[in-house]
């Protein structure tokens, strides 16, 4: 059977044997290491992108879910296209931001208008322009199962948002990943450093991955996180030697 396997597959699978680290045939969304999730929402782009040598610095790629591309401008999108390029993952977050629940059963549209107007076509600009999310975020974290089935269908994982005081709800397990609860850090959330922490040690301890919530950095407004959070994440997820994955890393 050996004299039927090309000698570079033969070499790979070999080298997979011997060196369980091996990514090759590493199974998809299955995380190695303990580590974190730094997700940012909506269309801040001008904001991220002025934290782009905090990323490079830190040796930190995060995952940006995108709403409001249809209003971007030239400029913005080569900004996104930067981020890109350094290692980012450009996810999506709807077209216009609506809240997914109440477009259908408040104000009366159909689920396959919610699929045309809010996913598919959004994701069909993007994708000429050479964005391809994998992996969606709920505006305002609304969401049910049938929601989540539908958006399946697109991306490898659907967030939403954890509201609840069980902060292990924004542990991702090792794999098996679709659903994800994100956990607010940013003013509004009032967590403090401590809780912070906290996750990110409980995250360490049971090998999983904390997904993290935020919109823009540093502006001191209710959606924005302070950048020396940021930099307490990172320097105490390093100190554990924990990983940054972006999100289709952990997602199915």
């Amino acid at each position: 059977m050996l004299t039927k396997i090309g000698p570079l597959l033969l070499l790979s699978i070999m080298i997979c044997i011997f060196f369980p680290g091996c990514k090759k045939f590493q199974k998809e969304g299955y995380m190695t290491h303990a580590g974190i999730a730094l997700t940012f929402d909506d269309d801040r782009v001008d904001n991220w992108y002025n934290y782009l040598e905090f990323f490079d610095t830190a040796q930190v790629k995060a995952t940006f879910y995108i709403c409001k591309y249809n209003r971007f401008t030239a400029d913005q999108k080569n900004k996104l296209a930067i981020l890109q390029q350094h290692g980012h993952e450009i996810a999506y977050h709807t077209t216009n931001h609506y809240n997914m629940m109440d477009y259908v059963y408040k104000y009366h549209h159909t689920t396959d208008e919610l699929m045309k107007n809010e996913v598919t076509d959004g994701l069909k600009m993007m994708n000429r322009d050479g964005f391809y999310p994998t992996t969606f975020a709920y505006p305002y974290g609304a969401h049910n199962a049938v929601y989540d089935k539908m958006l399946m269908r697109y991306f490898k994982s659907v967030r939403a948002l954890n509201g609840t005081n069980d902060l292990t709800k924004s542990l991702a397990p090792t794999e098996n990943n679709d659903l994800l609860f994100g956990l607010g850090i940013d003013k509004s959330s009032k967590r403090s450093d401590a809780v912070v922490a906290h996750v990110i040690k409980s995250a360490f301890e049971n090998n999983n991955c904390a997904v993290f919530v935020s919109h823009d950095i540093n502006t001191g407004g209710k959606l924005s996180v302070s950048l020396d959070r940021l930099q307490k994440i990172v320097a105490y997820s390093k100190e554990l030697g924990m990983k940054f994955y972006s999100v289709s890393e952990i997602s199915n």
